[in-house]
């Protein structure tokens, strides 16, 4: 098996924050040149720091599930890193 492995990201900044939003930005998340998810989102927390969100679907009720799940927090937490690390060169600019 292979080693699950970011091989781009693609980062399009589009803060909502001034309209009282928290998305700050969205992601497309490439694995291993072979697969994409899109709609990863980098959110602004209650706290002023950034988290990355995965794609969700709202339910009849309401609720919001995640489409893309990581399995362990090893692989949420890499991803997690590599986005905003893309994000922050938007930053600098």
């Amino acid at each position: 098996m292979n080693e699950l492995e970011v091989t781009d990201i693609k980062v399009y900044p589009f803060d909502t924050t001034s309209a009282g939003g928290k998305i700050k930005a969205y992601a497309e998340v490439t694995f291993n040149s072979s697969l994409m998810i899109r709609g990863v989102k980098v959110v602004q927390g209650p706290g002023g720091g950034l988290f990355v969100a995965f794609p969700t679907q709202r339910d009849k009720e309401g609720h919001f599930h995640e489409l893309v799940v990581p399995l362990d927090n090893a692989t949420r937490e890499m991803i997690r890193k590599k986005v905003l690390a893309e994000y922050k060169k938007f930053e600098l600019l």
